[in-house]
């Protein structure tokens, strides 16, 4: 049996990883989050702007692996959204702590009648276009609204295939000679937004028209759609919707040397739009490791590089960068307690608790308004253990080998599988116990990918 007994132990179900777009209605996913002063900071923010008409709209949220901002994210969106008080617990446990106005505003929020609708943009496609659209219509698809889905230029050119299959059967069998792939393919990719298959649509349709041009929407612009859409969802109980771009530095990692000046501009766009949405409101986050700055090549030509400066120009930044006492707060409220023990643990061993701190202070390690929660929150863990792991992580973790792999996966070397294995007598004669000597063996299975063997 381990010497801990499951009177220290680690709370499950927070460390996998986060998706938005399929974890918006995962009530354990939102239950779960654990509310730090940063993430308080940002549910502030946006719940400013949801109320102030004049409020900036357009937000870049910038964080390295490992900071929890898609969790962050999901939870806020759950609120705007769902709105159900029983899931926020512990978010508003926070808020009244460290701000009991914004506490009594959310509650006000989620009595109230207003309601947002989120829309979960992916970075798959090249194309900003159609990601943008593919989002807005899997959204009102997936919430029964597809009904106040206006019409595109993509649909009217399925409808134009349709129509010559029933109207004009010569003109339809030269049109699938010319595809060069099966016509279902084709009208898929219509439907997904496929820039490409548009592309050959226009391309084609003179050839088979005496010449005539394809144009149904003179001018079709993404952003006035979303306009439109959110003006028939005010009928629908909605005060307005909001766009994540989750993951978008993929989408730069891949895809910035080969943006047209059209997606930067469709940005530029959509950042204008928001900050001027009024009542009718639309708000943008894009969700990023980096600043799109550090996204910009040398090599890229000089109008490219003016673009995304514009780009990051029309956006409010925010950052979850080095706050290492975040951190250290989320480690603290995942190593749980039994609460009868700890008192007592805490009174026998109060002296040593608090000359540790001192000391940690005293050597510049620790800050003295987060000492107490690194030293006896994050107790078992060693004070270098818990300095040196976020940092660690910033440089070195991946989507799913993060902070929080280490803290509660079922894996060797993390603490987690210490807790459950830890022999001898407990409590021991040394008060801190988890030193970095198995950070460091943890450290390498990251680094290398791969499970290790502690050599030390």
């Amino acid at each position: 049996m381990s010497m801990f007994n499951k009177k220290i132990d680690i709370v499950r179900g927070f460390q996998a990883s986060v998706n938005i777009a399929f974890d918006l209605h995962n009530e354990n996913k939102t239950k779960t989050f654990i509310p730090t002063m940063s993430s308080i900071d940002i549910v502030e923010d946006v719940l400013h702007s949801i109320n102030t008409p004049n409020a900036n709209r357009a937000r870049l949220l910038v964080g390295t692996y490992g900071r929890g901002k898609s969790h962050i994210i999901l939870v806020l969106m759950s609120l705007l959204f769902r709105k159900d008080a029983a899931l926020f617990d512990a978010l508003l446990g926070k808020m009244n702590e460290l701000n009991p106005k914004l506490h009594d505003y959310t509650l006000e929020y989620l009595k109230s009648s207003r309601k947002i609708l989120p829309v979960i943009v992916s970075g798959n496609s090249a194309s900003l276009m159609q990601s943008f659209l593919n989002a807005l219509q899997q959204t009102l698809k997936n919430e029964r609204l597809d009904d106040i889905m206006p019409e595109t230029n993509f649909a009217a050119a399925v409808n134009a295939i349709e129509r010559w299959k029933k109207e004009y059967p010569e003109t339809y069998k030269k049109f699938t000679e010319s595809l060069g792939e099966p016509i279902s393919a084709f009208t898929t990719a219509l439907k997904e937004f496929d820039v490409n298959a548009y592309g050959r649509f226009i391309k084609l349709f003179p050839l088979l028209t005496s010449g005539s041009e394809f144009n149904p929407f003179v001018g079709f612009d993404v952003v006035n759609l979303y306009e439109k859409v959110v003006d028939k969802l005010k009928d629908k109980g909605y005060n307005g919707i909001y766009i994540i771009y989750d993951e978008f530095s993929k989408y730069l990692e891949s895809s910035i040397a080969y943006a047209t000046v059209s997606d930067t501009k469709l940005l530029q766009d959509f950042a204008e739009k928001c900050d001027r949405s009024g009542d009718k409101q639309i708000h943008l986050m894009l969700i990023s490791h980096k600043d799109i700055s550090n996204y910009i090549d040398n090599n890229l030509p000089k109008e490219k590089v003016d673009g995304w400066r514009g780009v990051s120009g029309r956006f409010k930044h925010m950052s979850l960068h080095n706050n290492f006492s975040q951190m250290y707060e989320i480690i603290s409220a995942v190593i749980k307690k039994d609460k009868r023990f700890w008192t007592k643990f805490c009174k026998e061993n109060g002296s040593q608790f608090k000359d540790i701190e001192k000391r940690f202070i005293a050597n510049g390690i620790l800050e003295e308004d987060i000492a107490e929660v690194a030293v006896k929150g994050c107790y078992p863990l060693h004070p270098i253990s818990t300095f040196v792991l976020p940092r660690l992580s910033e440089k070195v973790a991946q989507n799913e080998r993060t902070l929080f792999t280490f803290l509660s996966a079922e894996h060797k070397h993390t603490l987690a599988a210490f807790l459950e294995n830890a022999e001898g007598d407990f409590p021991c004669s040394h008060l801190t116990i988890f030193t970095i000597t198995l950070n460091h063996c943890f450290a390498k299975s990251i680094i290398r990918a791969i499970p290790t063997k502690c050599t030390n």
